[in-house]
This record gives C-alpha cells, structure tokens and sequence, in this order.
C-alpha cells in the first residue's frame, strides 16, 4: 500500500471513530424516512471541502444546473452536503460526496426493512460507490459499482433481520463528484396512511357541475364529494399559479408568504406542507407541469421527488400523464405512509384533450388545443378584444370538455387506482384549482389581470379517511387553508403554529391581490377584500401604462364593492357611504402599507424557463 493511501485510511479510521463516539446518525434524530431526512454524519476533510466548492462554485455550469446545493426542508437539520439532484425536469433529494469521502449513520432495528437508493455518477467523474453495514466494530461491504461515465443507478439491499442496530457507511473512492439521491430505509405497513392533494390548474368553480354547472364537466368530482367536504365558497388569494400555490403550501396569504411576481421565490422562513409529512416520515412525491409550479421557485422544499415535466401545457394527456407518474410512484412505495402532489395545466389556455374526447360536451366541437389568442390578432395587445359569438362557445366548449378530461382521467383515476390497492377509506384526498379563467365576463381573457368571481372563486373539496366530515361547508375559506384542514382533518399531530387556525365564521375577511401581474407589466396592481356579505375591489388606474392595448379595458373605477349574492358582479354599490364600507377602506389603507413593506426574494429566471412562462402566456412584453 502507498504512503498517500495509508495516510488516507487512517484519516477515514480517525474520523469514522470520531462519528461512532458522537453515535453518528441516533434514531431519535431521524424520522423513519431514511437517511437524507435524518442528517447523515458525514468524514470529510478540508480538501472534500475545497474541492466541493470549486466543483460547484459556477451555478451556471453543467454540474451546477445538476447539483443543486440548497435546503430540501428548512424543518430538519441542515447539512452541506444535502442538496438536490435536477436532471430532465425531475428534482430528487440527494446526499453530495467529493473524492474519497464518508458518511454513515446509525440505525435501530425495527422489523423487516431495505436500504434503497439511486446514484448519480455525473460525466467526468470516476467514482467507486460503497455500502458497508456495520456493527460490533467490524465493516461488512454489501455494496460496490464503479462508473467511469455519467449514469443513474437503482439499487436495493435487504437488511440482514438479525435484530441488531447497524451503521450504515456510505463511501465514495476516487476524483469527482457524486450523488446518492433519495437513500431511505423502507418499511412496509399493512395499512400505510395516503395523502393526495389534486390541483386542476385554472378550474374555475362555476363551470364544474360540483358547483351547479348545467354540463355535467366534473362526475367523478360528484361521486367524490359524496365521501367529502365540499366547500361552497373557497377563494384563491389571487388569480394566477405562482402566488396561488405559494399559498396552498404555505397557508399563509400574499403578505404572509411574500411571493408577489414572477420572479419571486418562497423564503426559506416560510415552512411548506410537504416539509411537514416528510419530517412526519412519509415518502413524498410531486408530479406537476412546471412553469408557474417549477421546483426553481422554492417548491421542491420535503419532496423526495419533484418532476416539472408530465402535467405540461400543450400536452393533450397531461392529466393521464400525472396519473401514470402517480401510479408508478404508489406501486414503487405502496406500503410506505404516501403523500403526493398532482398538477395538470390540462385547462389552461390553450384548451385540450385527447381526439377520443371531442364529442364528449358539445357532439359538434371541431376545435382541440385553442385559447383566446387563436382568435386575437394583435395577441397581447389586443387582450381586451371580444370574439365573435361563436368564436367565444367554441373556446368555452374546448375548455369545459377540458375540465371533463382532467376529471375523469385524473380525479377519477386516483379513486379507481386507491380503490384497487383497498386504500381508498382510509386515504385523505384533496382536490382545487389554483385560481378561474375569464372568457369575457368583464372585457378580458384567462387569468392574472383582475380579481373578480370569475377568477378567484374556486373548487374545493376534501375527502377525510372513513368519509370523516362529509357535507356541504359553507364557510369563508380560502386555498390557504388546505394545510391546517388537511392536517386537523386526518388527526396529524403538527406544531399548530405552522399551520395556524382561521378566524371564526362570520369574522373572517379574505385578502385576495394582484400586486403584479404575471401577464403583461402594464397591467395595474389591484387589491380585494371578501367577507360574508361584501366583495371589495381596489383598482390602481394608470392610463398611461395601459395605453399599449388596443383596444383600451372598459373604464374601471378605482372601488368596487358588490354584494356576495351578485355572483356576475353587475351592481358596484361603491358610491355609497355604507358603514361597512369604510371599513374595507381602512382595511385597503393597512393592507397597502403592509405590501409595501414586503422584502420579497426574487431570482433571476434562466432562459429556458423563460421561454417555457412565455409559452403559458405569462411574462408579455
């Protein structure tokens, strides 16, 4: 042996001793997920550390689009070398290693388990990967592949069922850098715990036949709600993706949560859902469309596994699609507590659904995979143009046989495939949108430019383990809310402070904004406040800024305040000097010095998903 080797495993003795006396990675420390939740203990030296960050140092870099040194859930400890692996639009959680270099944690025996895991060997790195159980101070290797190119790598090893504690060593031997992406310890219940939380991208409550819809575009949400809670008036806390779903995760509101504009990113301060079940030891997983919903914007944080790709916008399958990723994931876990993601932009503009489906609401539909600016000849300049009449029911007809789609191929799929596995009882199931989509109900089209009923008036409904708290809900209650209904419905023991209680009804007022438009920058912001009686608006009107449209938006005023009961919104009852409404008016003039006050946490946004916002119709010149 050569004196450099020597010295290297003496170090590797030396410091390995020192993790066994510290007793490495305790079981009291880690859920029972696996070892990237639980924080590995890891024998480095200053130059795994030099070496690291040369590696990494240019984020722009093909290894540092890949390696992606960030928190994956700001509740369990942080580590430098945790971070996550992004390769095809999928993120996964994953542990680094540089060169030769250690980690090891220690595990109780509690049953029949696996240690799994999936390396990643990047182009240019030569790296041999190890996996040593030991116990009773000897190393048994279990494990070994050498890789010389880029490459993935599944493996799994059963644990020896002897009843004994074990270290689990993970080692790499050679130059480079190296991911052990999602190494877990699994276990199997006879009856694991399912959580399913359903978004239908821009699904407005109006157009499902949940809501009263006279085309029957949402059965299996129907048969759903049977078993669920169906809330009759949940609001989003605005009328776009990006902030909608900072606010489903987070339960908190714009102010709360900070996420204003397209470049804003969730602050790591803000503790997310998914952080929540994988700290409680579930295996997660999100399958979503990207753009507005890309892990690059902070929501990756207690997702195992992140992908941008199945539930994308021009395709016609995205919600069988998602449903597909899901079953795989389900199969790959079924036994393990599950808590999963689904998001399909299927009835985002443009519009559509597989050929089969054309006839499925209007028998003479002849048009698939169309939005308003197939009929708009200007495009963006033209966004408050009216269509011809029937230009107008042939968008409305793609975009209710889209909702029907989505319903039956993705709802109805996750109940068919829980009701295959005996788990639909006991599993928990929430479906939304994160916001409506407008066909010309007040002189525009889509979503992220007002705040009226049409766009943030929502579906939402929960389905509890044994149909727990099923009927109609009536309440106040806005997309925010999902986490604490989620958690408090299933009986999850959490920190209620994460996720903190509502007001009580008939106190409860909703802030619903648009501080910046995703669409078009010149598009003014605009603030509203809903109870349950009023629904206020705030309009900032800039002339100047609008002048780019042509034709010009109707003349709006700068307050609008409609009664609840007037759904279309005819009657602005502004002009009065009702009691209640000085009251909005001082809410506004608090709330406005609040937005101001906003830090925010902006990035820059890589061209490639620049140009994936620009074809969702976001981000306008």
């Amino acid at each position: 042996m050569k004196k450099g080797q020597q010295a290297k495993l003496f170090l590797f003795t030396a410091l390995l001793a020192a993790l066994l006396a510290a007793g490495g990675c305790r079981a009291g420390d880690a859920s029972p997920r696996g070892l990237v939740a639980a924080g590995m203990a890891f024998a480095t030296t200053a130059a795994n550390e030099a070496r690291f960050d040369e590696l990494l140092r240019d984020r722009d870099s093909e290894l540092g689009r890949v390696f992606r040194t960030e928190r994956i859930n700001t509740l369990l400890p942080a580590a430098k070398w945790t971070g996550r692996v992004k390769a095809n639009g999928v993120s996964r959680q994953a542990l680094f290693f540089v060169d030769d270099m250690r980690g090891r944690c220690r595990i109780p025996s509690r049953g029949e388990r696996r240690f799994t895991f999936t390396l990643f060997n990047p182009k240019g790195s030569h790296l041999s990967y190890s996996v040593y159980f030991a116990s009773g101070g000897r190393e048994k290797q279990v494990f070994r592949k050498k890789f010389t190119h880029e490459q993935f790598f599944s493996a799994e090893i059963p644990l020896d069922g002897s009843g004994r504690d074990l270290d689990i060593v993970l080692e790499t031997r050679g130059q480079g850098i190296g991911a052990w992406i999602n190494p877990q310890l699994v276990g199997r219940k006879r009856e694991p715990r399912v959580f399913v939380v359903i978004v239908l991208d821009s699904v407005r409550a109006d157009h499902t036949s949940l809501y009263g819809y006279p085309r029957r575009t949402t059965p299996a949400l129907e048969a759903l709600a049977r078993d669920a809670r169906v809330f009759g008036n949940a609001y989003s806390t605005t009328s776009w993706t990006l902030p909608a779903h900072a606010s489903l995760f987070s339960g908190r509101d714009l102010l709360g949560h900070g996420v204003l504009g397209p470049q804003d990113r969730i602050r790591e301060d803000v503790p997310l859902l998914a952080e929540t079940f994988q700290q409680l030891g579930f295996a997660t997983a999100a399958f979503t469309g990207g753009g507005f919903v890309d892990d690059r914007f902070g929501f990756h944080r207690g997702f195992q596994v992140y992908s941008n790709k199945p539930g994308g916008v021009f395709l016609k399958d995205s919600s069988e699609r998602v449903l597909k990723h899901f079953r795989s994931f389900a199969e790959a876990h079924w036994g393990e507590d599950l808590f999963v993601f689904l998001h399909t932009y299927q009835a985002h503009a443009p519009y559509k659904f597989p050929g089969k489906f054309k006839g499925a609401v209007n028998p003479g539909l002849r048009f698939n995979l169309i939005g308003p600016v197939n009929f708009l000849t200007r495009k963006r300049s033209a966004w408050f143009k009216p269509v011809a009449a029937d230009e107008l029911q042939a968008l409305i007809d793609t975009y209710d046989t889209s909702i029907y789609y989505a319903d039956q191929a993705l709802v109805g799929g996750v109940v068919a495939f829980l009701r295959e596995k005996g788990a639909y009882e006991r599993a928990t199931i929430a479906v939304a949108s994160d916001h409506g989509e407008e066909f010309y109900d007040h002189g525009s089209w889509e979503h992220g430019h007002s705040l009226y009923n049409e766009l943030i008036r929502i579906p939402l409904l929960i389905k509890y383990p044994a149909s727990r708290q099923r009927g109609s809900d009536d309440s106040l209650t806005s997309i925010a809310d999902v986490p604490r209904l989620l958690l408090q419905g299933s009986g999850l023991r959490v920190d209620p402070a994460r996720f903190p209680d509502a007001p009580d009804r008939g106190s409860r007022v909703l802030p619903v904004s648009l501080p910046v438009s995703p669409i078009i920058k010149e598009i003014p912001t605009k603030v509203s406040f809903v109870d349950d009686r009023f629904h206020f608006i705030y309009n900032v009107i800039d002339r100047e800024a609008l002048a780019i449209f042509d034709p010009q938006p109707r003349a709006l005023p700068v307050y609008e305040f409609y009664e609840r009961r007037d759904l279309r919104q005819t009657v602005n009852l502004a002009a009065g000097r009702s009691p209640e409404l000085k009251r909005f008016h001082e809410r506004l003039a608090a709330y406005l010095r609040q937005l101001r006050r906003l830090p925010g946490r902006q990035q820059e946004i890589d061209e490639n998903l620049k140009r994936e916002l620009k074809s969702l119709g976001y981000l306008g010149d």
